[in-house]
C-alpha cells in the first residue's frame, strides 16, 4: 500500500502532538516557506494525534469523549519541534519546546460522534517559532481547494492497516487529493458501509485507494499549499480501514470552524500577531485533542 514516507522536520515545521499524563515574538505571516505537518500517535500509549496553533498560545485538536481520554487541561502537555513521537529523556531541546495547556474549549455543537470533532486548547505560555516550528494559514473558506491533488497529510499512526509504525516512530507524510462532497458522499452511500459527510467535513485520499491517513494518525493536520503558502484544510476524524478503494479518508473541516475560533480567541483577548489569516501550529507530538485515535 502506497501510504506514508519518512518526513523532514524542515517540511513540517507546524505539527506537534499532545501527551496525556494518564496511562499512557511571532511569526510575520503563516505558512512560509515550508508546510506544517500532521501527526498521529500510537495506538497504545500515551502519545495522541496531533494539534494545530493558531496565534502564539492556542491550538486546534480533535475530541472524541468515547476515547477515555481526560478534558482536564492539567493532564495535558504539547510538544513541538520533533520528529519522533518518543524523543529521548535526554533531550534537552524537546524538554525546551514543551508546552502545559491552560484550559480545552470543546466545540458546542459537538455531541460525542464525528460532526464538530473539533477542540481548541489553550496553551500556558506562548510558543516560540524557530527554523523547525513555524505557523500555518488557516482558510476562511475550504471551496478554493476542492479537487486540489497535491495536500498532503502527516502522523505517527500505523503504516498499514495490519502493520504499526516500527521504532524509532518518525513521522510519516503521504500526498492526498481533496475529494469533493458530492463525490464523497457518493463513496459512502455504496454497498458495505453507509454514512453521511456532513458539511463539516472534507474527505482526501485516491479513490482508488491506497493514499490515506491510518489508526493513531486522528488529529493530524491536511494542509494544501496555495500561492506560496501551506493552508491547515483539515484535522484527521475517522475512516473505514486504511487506504481502501471507494473509502477516502475523513476529516473535520476547518474552514466550518472558523468563525467559533476567531469568536473564542476574541472572547478570551487572544490576539494574532499578525492580520493575515488566522495562524495554526499543528502541534507535533500532541494530537489534535479533540479527536483522539
Amino acid at each position: 500500500m502506497h501510504r506514508f514516507i519518512s518526513a523532514l522536520v524542515p517540511t513540517w515545521p507546524h505539527q506537534a502532538p499532545a501527551s496525556s499524563a494518564r496511562p499512557l515574538p511571532a511569526a510575520p505571516g503563516c505558512g512560509c516557506g515550508t508546510q506544517s505537518q500532521a501527526c498521529g500517535g500510537r495506538r497504545q500509549g500515551s502519545w495522541l494525534a496531533c494539534g494545530l496553533l493558531f496565534g502564539l498560545c492556542i491550538c486546534l485538536s480533535p475530541f472524541e469523549e468515547s476515547s477515555g481520554r481526560s478534558a482536564n487541561p492539567n493532564e495535558w502537555t504539547v510538544q513541538f519541534g520533533e520528529l519522533t513521537s518518543s524523543p529521548s529523556i535526554w533531550n534537552l531541546q524537546a524538554y525546551y519546546n514543551r508546552y502545559q495547556v491552560a484550559r480545552i474549549f470543546l466545540s458546542p455543537r459537538y455531541l460525542g460522534s464525528s460532526s464538530f470533532d473539533i477542540a481548541l486548547l489553550r496553551l500556558a505560555s506562548s510558543v516560540t517559532y524557530s527554523k523547525h516550528i513555524q505557523p500555518v494559514c488557516v482558510p476562511a473558506s475550504s471551496s478554493e481547494f476542492q479537487n486540489q491533488t497535491d495536500c498532503w497529510v502527516t502522523g505517527w499512526g500505523d503504516i498499514t492497516e495490519d502493520e504499526v509504525l516500527p521504532s524509532p516512530h518518525t513521522l510519516q507524510e503521504v500526498q492526498v487529493g481533496i475529494i469533493n462532497a458530492t463525490m464523497c458522499n457518493h463513496l459512502f452511500s455504496l454497498p458495505d458501509f453507509r454514512r453521511n459527510i456532513w458539511g463539516d467535513m472534507v474527505c482526501a485520499g485516491d479513490p482508488q485507494g491506497g493514499k490515506d491517513a491510518c489508526f493513531g494518525d486522528s488529529g493530524g493536520p491536511l494542509a494544501c499549499k496555495k500561492k506560496g503558502l501551506w493552508y491547515q484544510i483539515g484535522v484527521v476524524s475517522w475512516g473505514v480501514g486504511c487506504g481502501r478503494p471507494n473509502r477516502p479518508g475523513v476529516y473535520t473541516n476547518i474552514s466550518m470552524h472558523y468563525e467559533w475560533i476567531r469568536k473564542i480567541m476574541a472572547k478570551n483577548h487572544i490576539h494574532r500577531p499578525d492580520p493575515r489569516p488566522l495562524l495554526l501550529l499543528p502541534l507535533l507530538w500532541a494530537p489534535l485533542l479533540l479527536q483522539l485515535p
